[in-house]
């Protein structure tokens, strides 16, 4: 048995990681053309544009793994299916609970090790990913200079050169026109007929170093306020904040930069400020409801005086204050601790489904192998596009439940664990109830009549 043991968990390597490398390529693929363009237009280095790839892979694996479970179960048993080997095994009194057990004990192995992937690694390559995005949004482009088109990009400057020559590995520019409107009230033109320029990381700015020009000054005042200056060789300086990429090492983390036990001690500090808030509550009562009511009107009231209404209406034209006053107060007090605690509430009920969704997503593994395995059985075909088509939509369903719960529970319509867990236990229902049916040979799910079906609609509309 450890022979058909090896034979069963063989078949599933190949296209688990062939699904993977495939799945992981298409969501690179549409990542690639989504930001590639917005880093390169930030004259980033490429060692930097590859760690924000590397970083996004993290969030990609751990979407990617699951899925690649399901495609290589579907995969595996359906060229097992189609090959008939299914049937030899199932001769030679090999049950398929047997075949089935294999796998989804080593689908645990893959879910603890996606678990400790998603709190250990996960939560640092999303915080590190979202301050470098940070970071690359606030640098500016790059001072990217064309012929004959003026740069208007930088404040209060613009430049235009006529030519730019590569000689000895430094850019002569030639014809150089600077526009100065840095100092208010003034207006500077710059002519050169050559110069050179650097970038430079402190001060950040553009170092031009001009030959041969003059300098044209007017006021905006005055017009006739003019002046004109010739140099043979000049030095100019043009600011220009974040030219450089400005690295953040530190930040606050959101929920999804977390792991489980960082989130817990986020949820304990949570109920601590809400019995803090609670308690301001019940303070704020206590001493309002003594203002309004004394204790000597309390106890005309116990000793059933009939007296009471005047000596309250005595007390409070005493006091210059109209009781209804303070209960207002009271209750507007009441109101804004009361939303405190909601915001706290809802912090803490979209950290539980945070939480909850570092454990459900890799137990889909699991679940995984109980609906791939019949399916595969039923397909009797164990090519990538039959596995990824049938894995693509089982995925497509269980993702929609997925978010649809994160939205319910954050909303606190339903609890976080029955938002993150319901996919499994629904799909996972499915998937034992198929392995029954295929075990008893029942056929419920006529796919080779689906197939017909769909290619006669098929020939038809070829037809018209």
């Amino acid at each position: 048995m450890l022979i058909v043991t090896r034979y069963i968990l063989k078949e599933h390597l190949s296209p688990f990681f062939s699904g993977l490398a495939t799945i992981t390529f298409v969501f690179v693929l549409n990542l690639l053309f989504r930001e590639l363009g917005r880093l390169l237009g930030k004259g980033l280095a490429i060692s930097v544009i590859l760690e924000f790839f590397i970083l996004n892979l993290a969030w990609i694996l751990a979407l990617a793994v699951p899925m690649a479970v399901l495609i290589a179960t579907l995969m595996a048993f359906g060229r097992l299916s189609g090959d008939n080997e299914i049937v030899a095994l199932k001769a030679s009194g090999v049950n398929l609970y047997r075949l089935i057990i294999p796998v989804a004990i080593a689908a645990v192995f893959v879910a603890i090790g996606l678990e400790r992937f998603n709190n250990c690694v996960l939560p640092d390559a999303n915080h590190r990913v979202r301050l470098l995005s940070r970071d690359i949004r606030k640098k500016r482009p790059t001072i990217a200079i064309e012929p004959h088109v003026f740069f208007d990009e930088i404040p209060d400057y613009s430049l235009m050169v006529y030519d730019i020559k590569k000689i000895g590995g430094e850019d002569i520019l030639k014809g150089v026109i600077i526009h100065d409107r840095s100092e208010k009230g003034k207006r500077r033109t710059i002519l050169a007929e050559k110069g050179k320029m650097e970038y430079l990381s402190s001060p950040e700015g553009l170092k031009f170093i001009l030959f041969n020009g003059e300098v044209h000054e007017v006021d905006d005042k005055d017009f006739e306020n003019y002046q004109r200056s010739i140099f043979e060789r000049q030095v100019i300086f043009i600011p220009v904040s974040n030219i450089e990429l400005k690295r953040t090492s530190r930040g606050r983390r959101g929920e999804r930069e977390k792991s489980a036990s960082m989130m817990r001690d986020d949820i304990k500090r949570n109920l601590k400020a809400i019995k803090n808030s609670e308690e301001q509550i019940r303070q704020a009562v206590r001493y309002d409801l003594a203002t309004i009511f004394p204790d000597e009107y309390i106890d005309l009231i116990k000793r059933g005086r009939e007296d009471v209404n005047l000596f309250y209406a005595k007390l409070y034209s005493k006091r210059k204050q109209d009781p209804s006053i303070r209960i207002s107060r009271m209750i507007d007090q009441i109101q804004g601790l009361k939303r405190i605690i909601n915001g706290y509430r809802r912090s803490n009920n979209a950290l539980w489904v945070e939480i909850h969704k570092k454990y459900s997503i890799p137990f889909a593994c699991i679940v995984f192998v109980f609906i791939g395995a019949p399916l595969g059985i039923m397909a009797r075909q164990g090519g990538l596009a039959i596995g990824g088509g049938m894995s693509l939509v089982f995925f497509l369903i269980y993702w929609t439940f997925l978010i649809g719960g994160e939205q319910l529970a954050d909303r606190m319509i339903i609890r976080p664990a029955t938002a993150m867990w319901s996919p499994n236990v629904l799909v996972g229902t499915l998937g034992i109830y198929l392995v029954i049916k295929t075990v008893r040979e029942t056929t419920f799910i006529k796919l080779d009549r689906l197939r017909q079906i769909l290619s006669s609609l098929y020939r038809r509309k070829s037809k018209c």
